[in-house]
């Protein structure tokens, strides 16, 4: 390859363009002067300076009538240089520059559909010419907004279309899932009224959103479970509704088995279910979605309490202090989890005065405070141990502001839920 020329070696012919000669100077200055001087300058060379000099020659030839004729011109021409000058300078330029000013204006205020039609070619000069180009750039950005308004129109008519589809979207999400009411009628139908308590905390990034609770009764007690599926936003809420109808799934197959009911057991059948129904089963897999879970079942008859949980935990608030119980360090239905994994239970008795609450990671995630590290399990035990003494109703709330403070300026990174649940008597059946 031939080597470039360096950059501070320049040719000869670009020294030359790069430096204007005297006469392309004072030119330029010449361009630059306002019309009226210009002109002003024109008459006096043509008017004054020229006939003076003109005058001298007569009068030293003796030409006396010549010379009174000079003299004469050249006092009117003095008394008549200004408004010769105002009157030449408006019709050789100042009117012309003022109409294009007018439309220069025009245009900088919006008004493209300029009224003049340009001049034909071959009938112009500079300012006509100049005064054609406005005409078709006013023309061009005429266009150009109106394709650009009938853009903005379509965006805004498919944002609309988008909102409620998506607000739609919501509502579906919120009639399939358990809320509050749907919670509250599981917990009376297996402990009685005011057997049980709980209370949800749900705060999603969108309208709809990936985390989502399951709630399920069987005589002599109740499932509670937390879910975190992949992603927020509409591709996670679709997962919520496939993984809230695979534990339904799930659990009546476990029932029908007639085997012994555990939380392990169940996410060892929803982790196969999940693959297959999103055909993850092999590492050619087109998707690699799951979900994390933290999943209860309560015996009431018996007054125990089993955990497992699919990178879940849980907590347990008692004598003011709060301990956690880890689950499983894997998530289920990802492409990574073997078909056949298990998920490890941990068997305890219910405790009296205790609260048993199980969230997702978008809290213990949310990075916030002075050094913008995440909120972390040890202030969400904290949380938990302080309010042990309130009441539960007022736990919700409480943990959502607890949130906001120490997240402050942070934008919130997840979708956020947080069940908490106490007994207070046992099985009504």
């Amino acid at each position: 390859m031939k080597p470039s020329r360096p950059m501070d070696q320049a040719s000869p012919a670009m020294d030359m363009r790069a430096r204007p000669t005297p006469a392309d100077r004072l030119l330029d200055a010449l361009a630059e002067m306002p019309v009226r001087r210009k002109v002003t300058a024109t008459l006096l060379l043509l008017g004054v300076a020229a006939p003076l000099g003109f005058l001298l020659a007569l009068h030293g030839s003796g030409r006396e009538a010549a010379t009174s004729a000079l003299v004469l011109f050249l006092a009117a021409m003095l008394i008549l240089l200004a408004p010769l000058s105002a009157f030449s300078s408006h019709v050789l330029a100042l009117r012309s520059i003022r109409s294009l000013n007018r439309q220069c204006q025009r245009l900088k205020q919006g008004d493209f559909a300029l009224d003049d039609l340009p001049p034909e070619r071959g009938e112009e000069h500079d300012f006509q010419r100049l005064k054609r180009n406005l005409h078709w750039m006013g023309y061009a950005l005429k266009n150009r907004e109106e394709r650009l308004a009938g853009a903005v129109a379509e965006l805004a008519d498919a944002q609309r279309q988008i909102g409620e589809s998506i607000e739609y979207a919501s509502q579906i999400q919120r009639a399939f899932l358990p809320g509050q009411a749907d919670i509250a009628a599981v917990l009376e139908e297996a402990a009685g009224p005011g057997g049980a308590t709980h209370v949800l905390a749900l705060r999603q990034l969108g309208a709809v959103g990936g985390d989502a609770c399951w709630a399920r009764s069987f005589p002599g007690g109740f499932w509670l479970a937390v879910i975190d599926c992949t992603g927020h936003g509409v591709p996670g809420a679709f997962l919520t509704l496939i993984v809230h109808a695979l534990f339904d799934r799930a659990a009546r197959a476990e029932e029908e088995s007639g085997a012994e009911a555990s939380p392990g057991a169940l996410l060892s059948r929803v982790n196969r279910l999940i693959k297959e129904a999103l055909g993850q089963t092999g590492a050619d897999a087109l998707s690699d979605d799951g979900m994390d879970c933290s999943l209860c079942r309560v015996d009431l008859a018996a007054g125990r309490l089993t955990f497992a949980g699919a990178r879940g935990a849980l907590y347990i608030a008692t004598g003011g202090a709060t301990r956690v119980v880890k689950g499983t360090p894997r998530g289920a239905g990802y492409v990574r989890t073997p078909r056949e994994a298990r998920f490890n239970d941990v068997d305890m008795p219910l405790e009296p005065n205790a609260r048993y609450c199980m969230t997702t990671d978008g809290l213990v995630d949310q990075p916030g405070g002075a050094d913008r590290l995440p909120f972390g399990r040890r202030r969400l035990m904290d949380l938990l141990a302080e309010g042990a003494r309130t009441p539960l109703a007022d736990l919700g709330q409480t943990l959502l502001d607890r949130f906001d403070a120490y997240r402050g300026a942070e934008t919130q990174r997840d979708d956020i839920t947080a069940l908490a649940f106490e007994i207070h008597a046992r099985s009504a059946q």
